[in-house]
């Protein structure tokens, strides 16, 4: 299975990674790389996704999304996380994506990037929510399959296709 993700920045990256590293740390839950998965969970050969990465790539330049807020929920995938401001170019990667995958498989794209997976008590989710000061824009500037494993800690990244930079 294969969740297809956008990626960040290096700078972005670092940021998103350390923030999701220190709540990893404080609340023991796995730590993993920071991404929005703009498709999942795919469970087609990795060479049919790698050719459909490859266009939707270079056909996608590299792109800013911005924080709308930051919520939890009672959803694993979702515990704390930054909502993000749908915008054109996430809309056409999720459709483009769509047209070639909705027959496998039906994705709803809700843009997030999440902070932690580990089911908590409510009170706490709240708390990281209210320490949580975050900056309001992020760069994607690739496009990443990741293999994907109920262990979070297996996840692997096994495709990087970077996006056109503008």
């Amino acid at each position: 299975m294969y969740a297809i993700w956008l990626t960040f920045s290096k700078s972005d990256r670092e940021y998103l990674k350390n923030v999701i590293d220190v709540i990893s740390e404080k609340y023991h839950a796995p730590k993993f790389e920071p991404h929005i998965t703009v498709y999942g969970l795919i469970n087609l050969k990795l060479d049919l996704i790698d050719n459909v990465i490859n266009e939707v790539a270079h056909n996608c330049n590299s792109f800013i999304v911005k924080k709308s807020d930051i919520l939890q929920s009672e959803e694993l995938w979702k515990t704390v996380y930054i909502e993000l401001k749908m915008n054109q170019q996430l809309k056409s990667v999720n459709e483009n994506l769509k047209k070639h995958f909705e027959k496998t498989l039906k994705y709803e794209f809700n843009p997030h990037i999440s902070l932690i997976y580990k089911i908590l008590p409510k009170e706490e989710k709240i708390k990281i929510v209210n320490e949580l000061n975050l900056k309001n824009e992020f760069t994607i500037d690739k496009i990443v399959v990741q293999e994907f494993f109920s262990d979070i800690e297996k996840w692997k990244i096994v495709k990087i296709q970077e996006l056109i930079q503008i």
